[in-house]
């Protein structure tokens, strides 16, 4: 005889109705969240930033006695905003030494600004902050930074990393606890400082083009007005270059993911991100076939993440990353990078620290291309590349303890965006605010 076949009870029905009609509200919910998301990011008027730029800390790499600190604090002081600058340790020989790790092709310089960088990553651990932003002390910036620059970057940012609901920074204005970025667990590196993102490597002609597509909509993005970006112009020669094959309007500044970002001058970190760069990404030992500068084990990291999506959806399976133990512990093998094109910050033209530590080593570590490419256009414009009205030529400098100089040059050129520079008053310039 066969068994009777029990029906569903009540309680059964209702059950699943109940966890149906859950998943249809949250489903909606999102929805909704995204597209009032776009609706307020589509605004004129962009949330503005704190002394912190957005960030938990704006942390120097700097060492003691470095002449490059004092003209970098009155540029943060005229912009109005916060650095911190972690004291570093005298490193010894031994350093270097374990640094090397009996390998080849080692510079002194390199080294030495490797262990700077960890050393302002460990200090962002040790502060319990979600998020900083690691400068280089030779960096210049716009006057605007703050007032107009910041502000719409972060709003690119969250347009394609949207914040948690309960930590939009509208919805929580005024709150320490906001991600003004977008959500911290949807990327892990921002490349807003940088010597160029060309998709590919680059020598004395210019970008490589022969093995990328230079098609954006084939990727997430981000396109926007910036009215203190230079004109077409007097943009770098090689980011007018990748410009044009990107199809860019000028004017226009793009957030998209990053695909092969020089240099390290400014570059947001989430915790994980500097974890993974102290421990494994990025170690202070050099290995047979590593990278020779932590510049470029910072583009290591980012190609080894560049397949893994951002934001991560829950479901998607972690790529193979070597040590079992951080298996569950990260989404992607390498990071997950996105790039500001054109930059924020630009190393000041000159010689870097690196290069100076190496000719006092016996090094000779020569013009990169990039540098090599803008020289004329550098002195044409006496402006960093890639900056409208930086700080590089010392216009905005004050005498220390001036006070009454300091609020004039805050008032004027930080907060109005006025460039007191022969030729290039922009005050009649609309800003969004």
């Amino acid at each position: 005889m066969l068994a009777t076949r029990k029906r569903p009870t009540p309680l059964f029905l209702a059950l699943t109705l109940f966890l149906v009609a859950i998943w249809y509200h949250s489903r909606d919910s999102d929805r909704i969240y995204e597209q009032w998301m776009v609706s307020v990011e589509s605004r004129p008027v962009k949330l503005p930033a704190n002394r912190t730029l957005g960030f938990g800390a704006v942390v120097v790499v700097s060492k003691d006695g470095s002449d490059r600190r004092h003209p970098l604090l009155q540029a943060a002081n005229v912009t109005d905003f916060d650095l911190t600058i972690p004291q570093q340790p005298v490193w010894t020989e031994g350093d270097v030494q374990r640094f090397i790790n009996g390998q080849e092709n080692a510079q002194r310089g390199s080294i030495l600004a490797w262990l700077g960088h960890h050393n302002a990553l460990r200090w962002f651990l040790d502060s319990g902050l979600e998020t900083a932003l690691i400068l280089e002390d030779d960096v210049d910036w716009d006057i605007r930074l703050r007032s107009v620059q910041i502000p719409l970057a972060a709003s690119a940012a969250r347009q394609l990393l949207p914040p948690a609901r309960a930590q939009h920074p509208l919805a929580n204005y005024g709150s320490n606890h906001t991600q003004y970025w977008g959500n911290h667990d949807a990327w892990d590196v921002l490349y807003l400082g940088h010597c160029g993102d060309y998709f590919d490597e680059v020598n004395e002609d210019g970008p490589k083009t022969d093995r990328q597509s230079f098609n954006l909509s084939s990727m997430p993005h981000v396109l926007y007005d910036d009215p203190t970006l230079p004109s077409w112009l007097d943009l770098h020669p090689f980011t007018q270059a990748i410009f044009r094959l990107l199809g860019m309007p000028e004017g226009k500044r793009v957030m998209h993911r990053s695909k092969f970002p020089l240099c390290s001058f400014g570059y947001a970190v989430t915790r994980p991100a500097a974890e993974r760069l102290l421990n494994d990404l990025a170690p202070p030992k050099y290995k047979k076939t590593g990278a020779r500068a932590f510049d470029v084990a910072l583009l290591h990291a980012c190609n080894k993440g560049e397949h893994t999506p951002s934001p991560t959806p829950k479901w998607s399976v972690p790529g193979r990353v070597k040590d079992q133990k951080m298996r569950s512990k990260y989404p992607s093998p390498g990071l997950r990078c996105w790039t500001l094109n054109s930059e924020l910050f630009h190393h000041m033209p000159g010689h870097s620290q690196v290069d100076e530590i190496g000719e006092k080593s016996g090094e000779q570590p020569g013009i990169p291309p990039v540098d090599l490419a803008a020289q004329a256009q550098v002195v044409h414009r006496n402006e960093t590349t890639n900056i409208d009205c930086g700080f590089w030529s010392g216009a905005f400098a004050f005498d220390d303890g001036d006070m009454d100089q300091l609020h004039y040059l805050q008032t004027k050129v930080g907060r109005q965006g006025i460039c007191l520079k022969e030729g290039k008053q922009h005050d009649d310039v609309k800003y969004p605010r």
